[in-house]
């Protein structure tokens, strides 16, 4: 069943985790996130997880982001979101800077941890408090919240963001990328998708590389592109294309 996993039952996972990881991985906490660092020979890999570092907190801010088209509509009547694909949780703080109620679904309980005191240290931050309000964290499966999901519980879009598919080329992925990579995968994505189809009461939106096919070979009602990236959008209601 859905499990919300107190903060400060996250906090001591990431204390004991700091303390008892793989060889290969450090974590440590600050006021305003968590460092992570992973040696992936002959790589060492270190990522900042931090909803309120300068850089990524003024890309959060900007308005015409293809994100922030794709999960909404020209009314601005898209309120609720549902992130099956939780992950680093950047794209749920991006739709809650912009007025978005976000829930979001992480079944690794370490990526979770990290997420919760992120958005913890945000939410102490006055900058930041108010996105960081607006999300909601939960441990538990993807495919297994959705599958528990009520007729009275109802999310306006549903958003996937799958891990995107080795390449040939010989370009690696962002160190924080890798990361991830590292300590999960894409479990039963095509069968969540399937059942969002199903469960999003306006649309669901899924995070593709730019030239990558559709997710399951299904073609989407409406794209939206930047350089190397595209949201495909399903729309899931009688909504016509001029509405959204």
């Amino acid at each position: 069943m859905p499990r919300t996993v107190d903060v400060s039952d996250a906090h001591d996972y990431l204390r004991k985790r700091g303390k008892d990881l793989d060889e290969n991985l450090d974590i440590v906490t600050t006021d305003d996130g968590v460092i992570i660092e992973l040696f992936l020979p002959p790589d060492r890999l270190r990522f900042r997880h931090s909803y309120v570092e300068s850089g990524f907190f003024k890309r959060a801010q900007q308005s015409s982001q293809a994100l922030l088209k794709a999960c909404n509509n020209r009314q601005r009547g898209i309120h609720t979101v549902l992130d099956l694909t939780g992950g680093w949780g950047m794209d749920s703080f991006i739709l809650a800077q912009h007025g978005q109620r976000v829930t979001m679904i992480e079944h690794d309980r370490l990526i979770y941890s990290i997420s919760t005191h992120s958005l913890e240290c945000a939410r102490s931050i006055r900058r930041s408090k108010a996105a960081a309000n607006r999300i909601e964290t939960i441990h538990v499966d993807a495919l297994e919240f959705l599958q528990s999901l009520g007729k009275e519980e109802h999310f306006d879009c549903i958003y996937l963001d799958p891990m995107f598919p080795s390449h040939h080329s010989s370009a690696k992925p962002a160190g924080e990328m890798q990361i991830l990579q590292y300590l999960t995968s894409n479990d039963d994505i095509d069968r969540c998708f399937d059942l969002a189809l199903r469960k999003a009461g306006s649309r669901v939106v899924v995070k593709r590389p730019a030239k990558a096919a559709p997710l399951a070979d299904s073609s989407p009602d409406l794209v939206f592109r930047e350089k190397s990236i595209r949201f495909d959008v399903y729309l899931t209601t009688g909504l016509s294309h001029e509405n959204c």
